[in-house]
């Protein structure tokens, strides 16, 4: 139950919210019978306070000096609500500060929540105005007792033994203290603050009675609230796991300047230069700062499309196959002439005008005739343009690595399109980290990921650069130890044993094959559920003539020797549908490995 504090004070009064409120002196005892907190139990205590200047002390107290400050009160800290809950002070304490000071000359309402049957700070809560203040734990180690038999005290601890102990550095008012043996609610807490903040247009701002009406009597705005909270929680727990990223700032006091160095020498400097760009290529405007920003400005003008060019060339590259300047990472006098300077030109400027819209330009080279050309090559396209530098015929290049991987596991149906998160290990060659390894290194040993982890995005996979995943390296993935633009693109033996054999692509073949078996009885529908999304069309009669009789000699070939269907559907973690006869799954795995292998599918 709750009860106000009876207290009259002196003739010293300032108007308050409930009529003339005293002024808090340093204290005399204002009841005999004092409000009892137990260690384990619940209480809720404030007042309406009204101060001059930066106050210092305690506001209410039942606290005992003589014996380690045992108890409990309302403090003001330069004018900052601090509430001490103590068993011995400082090593069994708990102790609160609000981060901001209440504002002088004005009322406001401060209420303290204990709950003793909470666990280390959240056992205690500081209202202002109805809202849960935002606030430092000074202590957090509370003892078992917090128990005393002093008097309740206004503006002073028990006996006043030091200066801590009595309010003073400015006049405090007091009015509608208030103690609860229960820990009230927020919407409690915030219906008290308003009935006072609410009387008379003098006591409070509109937008603080909104706030505690909001807070204490609108169930939607209660709601939202409470989800505020969750997700501010869960947003500080991802701060806290986060790392520090530290970010570069133009220095403000000195002008930016450095020294030639004579000879390369760092301890011998020469003449002092300032920011500037060479003489050789076009000066920054005369307006342009010289800093980081001005350079940008600088790099990006139209006055030197370099950046242009060189951007829609890289484009370029990975929709056509090669770059326009082939050397897509030199554009220097040591680089590859542009088949087409004209062409390149006028894409730059589309680029610059687009105001650098990439999805405009990405979409300006797919709709042109040029891309959408048939790959299918004459005898007399062969002989004038044997490489395609002229474009005599579509595109047509091998996929990246990574695409090929992901391309594989889409089609089956295991890729997991789940969006950022850790790196992942899926499947690799044992041992394959040892050899590049030092013995203290913690990436000395390769543990393979188990479950989704193994179907991610390649985007996602972990890259040790000395041992790159040899299944990518294989099919050209750079190293990653140095800055590529270009990726070499080769042909051998080992890259038709990867797609053929490793682990990920058997079971992607085995997880398509079971899709195409459960989605029709039919063998036709079953070869186009398997090509569709391979190779965007259905197989001519031809085609489909050897992979029926493909298919019934590799389902004859495992109907006779069992162990080897077995041995083939065990490849990979994933598990193997009961409901198709292993013979027909295995027969029909093969089928969607060749269909996987084909160049047509290894192309775009």
């Amino acid at each position: 139950m709750g009860k106000k504090i009876q207290w009259v004070g002196g003739s010293d009064r300032r108007t308050g919210p409930f009529g003339p409120a005293p002024l808090l002196t340093n204290g005399a005892a204002v009841e005999k019978a004092a409000p009892v907190v137990a260690r384990d139990g619940q209480a809720s205590y404030g007042a309406f306070i009204f101060m001059e200047d930066k106050p210092s002390g305690p506001v209410l107290s039942r606290m005992n000096v003589a014996t380690n400050f045992r108890g409990w009160d309302l403090y003001l800290s330069e004018g900052r609500p601090t509430v001490h809950i103590v068993d011995q002070f400082p090593d069994k304490a708990l102790k609160i500060t609000a981060n901001e000071r209440l504002s002088t000359n004005r009322w406001h309402q401060v209420m303290v929540v204990f709950d003793g049957r909470r666990q280390g700070a959240d056992a205690l809560a500081l209202y202002v105005d109805g809202l849960k203040a935002n606030v430092d734990v000074n202590n957090n180690n509370l003892g078992s007792n917090i128990l005393t038999d002093v008097p309740l005290r206004l503006g002073a601890r028990s006996d006043k033994s030091g200066p801590a102990d009595v309010l003073s550095g400015g006049k405090v008012f007091l009015q509608d203290v208030r103690f609860y043996d229960k820990a009230l609610a927020p919407r409690d807490v915030a219906r008290l603050a308003l009935a006072g903040l609410a009387r008379g247009p003098s006591m409070a701002k509109a937008a603080e009675i909104k706030d505690a009406y909001l807070a204490g009597y609108d169930s939607p705005s209660q709601k939202l609230t409470a989800e505020m909270a969750k997700l501010g929680a869960e947003e500080e727990g991802i701060r806290e796991r986060g790392a520090i990223t530290l970010v570069m700032q133009e220095k403000t006091d000195t002008k930016p300047s450095a020294n030639v160095l004579l000879r390369g020498n760092y301890l011998t400097k020469g003449e002092e230069v300032s920011a500037a760009t060479p003489a050789a290529l076009p000066a920054m405007p005369a307006d342009a700062p010289r800093n980081r920003l001005g350079l940008a400005r600088w790099i990006m003008s139209r006055q030197d499309p370099l950046v242009a060019r060189v951007t829609v060339n890289r484009l370029w590259s990975q929709l056509f196959g090669n770059g326009i300047v082939e050397t897509t990472e030199d554009f220097g006098v040591m680089g590859a002439r542009p088949s087409n300077q004209d062409l390149l030109d006028w894409l730059a400027v589309e680029f610059m005008d687009s105001g650098w819209n990439f999805r405009q330009i990405v979409k300006t080279m797919v709709m042109s005739a040029t891309y959408r050309q048939s790959e299918a090559v004459s005898p007399q396209k062969l002989e004038k343009d044997p490489q395609n530098k002229w474009l005599s015929r579509g595109p047509r290049a091998r996929l990246d690595a990574e695409e090929i991987r992901d391309q594989a596991l889409a089609a089956s149906g295991l890729l997991v399109e789940k969006v950022g998160g850790a790196p992942v290990k899926p499947y690799q060659p044992e041992n394959v980290w040892d050899a590049v390894a030092m013995k203290e290194s913690d990436t000395r040993i390769y543990k393979q990921d188990t479950g989704s982890a193994l179907y991610r995005r390649s985007l996602y996979t972990y890259w040790k650069r000395t041992a790159p995943p040899p299944n990518m390296e294989i099919l050209n993935a750079p190293s990653r130890e140095t800055f590529c633009t270009r990726r070499e693109r080769t042909d051998t033996p080992l890259q038709a044993l990867v797609t053929l054999n490793d682990t990920q692509f058997v079971e992607a073949a085995r997880h398509l094959a079971a899709r195409a078996i459960l989605s029709s009885t039919n063998f036709d529908s079953r070869l186009d559920h398997i090509t569709e999304p391979l190779l965007a069309r259905t197989l001519a009669p031809e085609e489909r003539a050897v992979m029926r009789q493909m298919e019934r000699e590799f389902r004859k070939s495992y109907q006779a020797v069992p162990a080897d269907a077995q041995a083939l559907l065990a490849v990979g973690e994933s598990k193997t549908d009961q409901k198709i006869p292993p013979a027909d799954l295995a027969a029909w795995t093969l089928v969607a490995s060749e269909i996987l292998n084909l160049d047509e599918t290894l192309t775009k």
